[in-house]
């Protein structure tokens, strides 16, 4: 009898360990039972998210600069028609929405020094193919947004020449003038620096006029008294050659112009040394030691409190030993400035005048109606560069009330043509505190602070406040504007790629990719984001722009700086499309559920109950809620696997990367495996 007995308990346990079997979780569309038994097996998590609609719910805004991203015609240079050939490409990856670099005429590459606004680089193309990109980005439901520049135009844009060539010129008031910066601002004469009083006036962001045109002048350098030199400058009627001397000991150098010069003086004898140059400089000039090195304590020039010169007058230098932003060029005397907030000669700051009346200046009137026209040929929005800086105190609130004004002039334009309103994203470059308020301007601003909280989160190792400290960024920005729109990023063509910042790792990248795709807000990919790059600032601002490598003969060669690593290291395009374990995989597959589900594309974010607890300090968690649906996300940000224990109606895993593995414990309670730096969404049960 015991041993009937104990057959039929066998028995029982094997039918019970059978059912068991039967209903341990693959995490599929199948599996909508969330009652799973004990079992002691974990199974690797298949992510089965139901077919895509072909609905773009994400809003994905993809970032590329025109001139290195596909090049159609061979010259080197990207242009209209390459990105026409690769929208297909976009279109796949599940973009809504391209955000192009300047494509007016400019000075300068990168587009940022503009020459016209309602003109387009004829290096791109013409403007019949600018109306095919927008017919045919349309066509696979991508709007097109424009890089516009309210800061500042190129100094040789028509109106700036036009205005310092006289102070009756009708482009006069487009522009910052002042014979005596320093007073006029002292005097709140300048009412875009008005409200920062006397501490608004900065040397360094000011440039002579006159000093572009081309003087002969004679340079005298009396180094009798090394701690104490002087210069004096002089009218010339001849120019020096260069001299031959080769010898660099106790060399000195006159460092101008823009292009800048860097050439030597003569030796005279007992600490006397003389140069007779042609000078033209919007910038002024410096004495330097060396002609290569700018190490602390070989820049010579002035003082803050005194940096302009009188001819024929010795001219005190100053050095600093410790830190070379503290010398100031040295400016010619007598001569009218202009403003130009960004340290550099090349932009020259537009008037708006007081913010008050802003919208009825001049400069104001005419990039509005630059704009208006670009509405006309079908853009859907505008990016709008360095907008803290157009007003120069940003404590005060004249940058959001004139942005405010700008858009509210574009929408009422937009909307006559259009039902929905116009799109505008600020670049705030500041903390998610300090931004916020520009949501009182505008309905969408780049988020800083969500890469750095990031990169920090993930290269430390610790997740388990990520969640808690976006969505408290979110009430911030509800306090300004109800309906505010979070532009999410990890790097931009201004900083260092996330890709270096990550280590180069592309476990990381992966995983940063992931919690871009599955967190709150309107994710911008920086081109070549979705396929690993990387790249430093070091040797200049080329190196995280480098060419997107298609894998054709679509790459540009616009510029030779370019880390050599990056080409060797980084797989093509035309192989990471087909690679199932790429950084492109991993965009593409998040892009997918987060246009496939309304709670992903556009649903609130909730920080989780037990999963951002110090018991998990690797682990982000939250949920991602749209009406009655939720999804759960789950981020190990360490490099460390963990286990931890999950309390919700698991219905479908829709994506993961990484290995994940999962068993269940009793009903509505699971156990995770996650490896370091990988993902899961769930799907829940309502």
């Amino acid at each position: 009898m015991k041993k009937y007995i104990y057959m039929l308990s066998v028995l029982s346990v094997l039918l019970f360990a059978s059912s068991c079997k039967k209903i341990i979780p693959s995490v599929s569309p199948d599996d909508n039972d969330s009652s799973f038994v004990v079992t002691k097996d974990y199974k690797r998590v298949k992510a089965s998210p139901v077919e895509w609609d072909g609905k773009k719910r994400g809003d994905i805004t993809y970032q590329m600069l025109m001139y290195s991203f596909a090049d159609k015609d061979g010259d080197g240079c990207g242009d209209i028609r390459g990105l026409i050939d690769k929208l297909d490409y976009l279109d796949s990856l599940g973009i809504s929405a391209i955000w192009i670099s300047p494509i007016h005429p400019a000075m300068s590459y990168h587009g940022y020094d503009v020459l016209d606004y309602s003109a387009l680089n004829p290096e791109y193309g013409t403007m019949e193919d600018f109306r095919m990109l927008v017919e045919q980005a349309h066509k696979r439901d991508i709007k097109i947004y424009l890089d516009y520049v309210l800061n500042h135009t190129g100094k040789d844009h028509p109106w700036f020449k036009d205005a310092y060539s006289s102070t009756t010129s009708p482009y006069r008031n487009y522009f910052i003038f002042s014979d005596n910066p320093q007073a006029d601002i002292t005097a709140g004469k300048i009412p875009m620096i008005a409200t920062q009083g006397a501490s608004g006036y900065e040397p360094t962001q000011w440039y002579s006029i006159s000093s572009t045109e081309s003087t002969k002048y004679r340079f005298t350098l009396n180094w009798s008294n090394p701690s104490a030199p002087t210069v004096t400058v002089t009218p010339s009627d001849r120019v020096d050659a260069d001299n031959p001397d080769k010898s660099t000991s106790g060399a000195k150098y006159l460092y101008w112009g823009d292009p800048a010069y860097c050439k030597k003086f003569y030796d005279k004898g007992s600490g006397i040394y003389e140069l007779n140059v042609d000078f033209s400089s919007p910038w002024g000039f410096l004495v330097r030691t060396s002609s290569t090195a700018w190490d602390p304590g070989t820049k010579y020039g002035g003082r803050e409190s005194s940096n302009t010169l009188t001819i024929g007058v010795p001219f005190k230098l100053y050095t600093s030993k410790t830190d070379n932003n503290a010398v100031l060029d040295v400016q010619m005397p007598g001569s009218t400035k202009y403003h130009s907030h960004f340290w550099t000669s090349w932009f020259a700051d537009l008037n708006y005048g007081a913010v008050e009346t802003a919208e009825k200046s001049e400069a104001f009137k005419a990039v509005a109606t630059a704009a208006k026209g670009w509405i006309d040929e079908g853009v859907d929005g505008f990016r709008l560069d360095a907008v803290k800086h157009i007003y120069h105190n940003e404590n005060s609130d004249e940058n959001p009330r004139f942005l405010k004004k700008f858009y509210d002039e574009m929408n009422t334009y937009f909307r006559q043509t259009h039902s929905e309103d116009i799109y505008m994203v600020g670049e705030v470059f500041s903390e998610a505190s300090a931004a916020a308020r520009y949501y009182e301007g505008l309905p969408a601003l780049f988020e800083f602070s969500f890469w750095w909280k990031l990169k920090d989160a993930i290269n430390n190792g610790k997740g388990s406040t990520f969640a808690k400290d976006i969505i408290s960024y979110q009430a911030m920005y509800k306090s300004h504007r109800e309906d505010y729109i979070e532009a999410t990023k990890l790097s931009n063509h201004d900083e260092v790629r996330a890709g270096s910042d990550l280590g180069k790792s592309s476990a990381k990248e992966k995983l940063a990719g992931a919690v871009l795709l599955t967190a709150s807000g309107s994710p911008y990919i920086y081109y070549g984001e979705e396929l690993g790059y990387f790249g430093a600032k070091d040797g200049g601002d080329e190196y995280v722009r480098s060419p997107m490598y298609w894998g054709d003969n679509y790459t540009t060669s616009y510029t030779t700086k370019v880390d050599p690593s990056l080409k060797s290291s980084i797989k093509d395009v035309s192989v990471q499309v087909n690679d199932s374990t790429s950084v492109y995989s991993v965009y593409k597959s998040f892009a997918r559920v987060k246009n496939t589900y309304p709670a992903l594309g556009h649903g609130t974010m909730e920080q989780h109950p037990s999963l951002n607890e110090n018991s998990y300090p690797a682990i982000a968690a939250w949920y991602r809620v749209s009406g009655s649906d939720r999804m759960l996300v789950i981020h190990n940000m360490g490099a460390s696997a963990v286990t931890l224990s999950v309390e919700d109606k698991l219905k479908s895993a829709v994506a993961s990367q990484g290995n994940v593995s999962i068993r269940s414990v009793t009903a509505g309670f699971y156990q995770l495996k996650m490896d370091g730096f990988s993902s899961v969404v769930f799907d829940l049960h309502k």
